[in-house]
């Protein structure tokens, strides 16, 4: 199963930039057995990072008043969730919404999506992240080898709803 993470987010603005800081992390300590992309401020590339892809996995800050550094592992599109940037990201309105809709109307089969949101604290300009934030960065760092192994259920179908953990949740990525 060919699968691609997408890390997204601003690496200036503290907190959100745990997508980026993620793909970097697994970048150097290899052997993810994924192909591994960042896309700080995605727009319309958003279409190239599903192609060739059987399940493409967003690594993102969100925004949802759980407390910070809990992680949240959806399926996308979600109603209840929204990447902080994967939603309309200008004046054009171009968000994953759109993106959705493109692939569509161009005939092309879109992967099975997946977000894993890292709840934030702060996205001040020029702070480093939380430290929720980087306890986070680390659980799935440490834990991507099983994260990855759940990503063939999605791909099968067989994980229809999001999970919520929690900071210190050793749970996580969960199962069945």
């Amino acid at each position: 199963m060919r699968v691609r993470v997408v890390g997204c987010g601003n690496p200036l603005a503290g907190d959100d930039s745990v997508g980026l800081e993620i793909v970097r992390r697994l970048r150097a300590k290899g052997e993810t057995e994924c192909d591994l992309v960042v896309l700080p401020q995605p727009g319309v590339e958003l279409l190239d990072a599903l192609q060739g892809a059987e399940v493409v996995l967003f690594i993102d800050a969100v925004l949802s008043g759980a407390p910070p550094g809990t992680l949240h592992l959806t399926p996308l599109p979600s109603p209840a969730l929204q990447p902080r940037t994967l939603g309309a990201l200008s004046g054009h309105a171009w968000g994953l919404p759109e993106m959705l809709g493109l692939t569509a109307a161009l005939g092309r089969r879109a992967p099975r999506l997946v977000l894993l949101g890292i709840e934030l604290a702060t996205v001040e300009p020029g702070t480093p992240r939380s430290e929720a934030v980087e306890g986070a960065v680390q659980t799935v760092v440490e834990k991507f080898s099983q994260l990855r192994a759940m990503l063939t259920e999605v791909n099968a179908g067989r994980w229809p709803s999001g999970r919520l953990f929690l900071p210190g949740d050793a749970s996580f990525p969960g199962g069945q």
